[in-house]
């Protein structure tokens, strides 16, 4: 019975009402969907230095409950600095972005194009500003031969074979969408580096309702600050925090990763709290600049009742080519 309840639920809560977005816990492993304005954006890297950096995301969420929920991102993003442009940088970034939930029965695909320009300000670029945007399409899926309805249920068991009398218009659609970010870094000195930064996804509110209805994807505002600390002796802290707000739902997460080095290898130590929903500890390794994390979701909301404490897994890797000596190398990104 539950297998066909959560198609049920998914099918209600995502196609009758406005879409809302689904995101990773390990938000500072996917800045591209987090803001456009960080697209090619790692700690302490000079202006000067071009980069390209690689990277992929997975989480697998809901097994507990019933069909578990999988989310896949991949992206790839770099930037030019102009030699006329001295004070100024350009990043581009591609982004993939899939969500298959409920035994592939409705699935979320996304792709955009990131684009950013950042500006310095004072004589060394200690202090810059950096505007992105992006455009691309998001198409929704669903295999309605996978879910079964009200209308085939026969008062025994649910008949696959009765008509669910569902007025579909489409199974898939495609709409284009758009989002606008900013940034602000300063590198206080040597050691310190803050970052505070603001982005509006779905700005023209794509519609995505597979009936004859206006139903759109809410904007999404986010808001998110963090600090790279190079403390002695090979320690590294990451403090964060990200607000989010979507139609009704709002998000906070905050907590901070810490890296230990040793030789050529860097320890990554992280615990994460989605307030009044999940704590996330986080473990992680970089080398050769491959960063590798690892992080669960432990359910303490009071769906935890159901989930028995079970939230989620999560996995991020992300490789950096950048030029050899540059300080980024041992800033934990």
């Amino acid at each position: 019975m539950k297998r066909y309840l959560v198609p049920l639920a998914i099918l209600f809560f995502g196609l009758n009402v406005s879409a809302q977005d689904i995101h990773f816990s390990q938000f500072l492993q996917s800045p591209s969907l987090t803001n456009p304005a960080l697209t090619g954006k790692i700690p302490f890297l000079e202006m000067d230095q071009n980069l390209l950096r690689i990277a992929a995301n997975f989480k697998n969420q809901g097994a507990s409950i019933g069909v578990p929920y999988r989310t896949y991102s991949a992206y790839v993003d770099g930037t030019v600095s102009p030699a006329k442009m001295r004070k100024s940088q350009m990043g581009f970034g591609l982004v993939l972005y899939n969500d298959n939930a409920g035994d592939g029965s409705l699935q979320n695909s996304s792709a955009m194009l990131n684009v950013a320009f950042t500006r310095g300000f004072n004589r060394f670029n200690t202090f810059t500003a950096t505007l992105g945007f992006s455009i691309g399409f998001i198409n929704r899926s669903v295999d309605v031969t996978k879910l079964v309805f009200d209308n085939q249920w026969n008062g025994i068991v649910f008949d696959p074979e009765a008509s669910s009398l569902e007025n579909f218009s489409s199974s898939s659609i495609f709409a284009v969408n758009f989002n606008f970010g900013g940034l602000v870094k300063y590198e206080i000195n040597p050691n310190i580096e803050v970052q505070l930064g603001s982005s509006l996804n779905h700005i023209n509110k794509p519609r995505t309702s597979f009936y004859d209805a206006d139903n759109r994807i809410n904007q999404k505002l986010i808001i998110h600050a963090n600090a790279t600390v190079i403390a002695e002796k090979g320690i590294i802290i990451n403090p964060a925090i990200l607000f989010s707000r979507q139609s009704q739902a709002r998000e906070i997460i905050l907590g901070s990763n810490v890296s230990f080095s040793k030789r050529d290898m860097q320890f990554i130590l992280g615990l994460w709290y989605r307030i009044n929903s999940d704590l996330i500890p986080l473990v992680g390794i970089n080398f050769n600049a491959y960063r590798f994390a690892i992080s669960y979701d432990v359910n303490i909301s009071p769906l935890r009742l159901a989930s028995n404490y079970k939230g989620g897994v999560e996995l991020s890797i992300i490789k950096v080519f950048r030029k050899r000596g540059s300080r980024a190398e041992c800033s934990g990104y």
